[in-house]
């Protein structure tokens, strides 16, 4: 049996614990990315659904918000991984 607040077996680390959950800028612009995406889909799509199903539109705008924002994070997350680092050169 393991001590509750052992490390992980196998050798695992705080330094690389706090490595694979650190705040990165793609993470950064993932969340960005799919804040703005639902926004603007929630903006775009409500008027619309609205007159089409008024006693539906919140829900309606909700799932569209969040299908957009469920697509984008992704999608922008692995093109900032893409780009060339920006740290300085040696």
């Amino acid at each position: 049996m393991t001590a509750p607040f052992a490390p992980p077996p196998g050798g695992g680390s705080a330094a690389a614990a706090s490595e694979r959950d650190r705040w990165t800028k793609e993470s950064a612009g993932g969340f960005f990315a799919a804040a703005a995406a639902f926004a603007i889909v929630q903006a775009l799509v409500f008027e619309p659904v609205s007159q089409w199903l008024p006693d539906h539109e919140h829900s309606v705008t909700a799932l569209a918000g969040i299908l957009a924002a469920t697509l984008a994070c992704p999608l922008a997350t692995r093109r900032l991984k893409r780009l060339p680092s920006s740290a300085p050169k040696k």
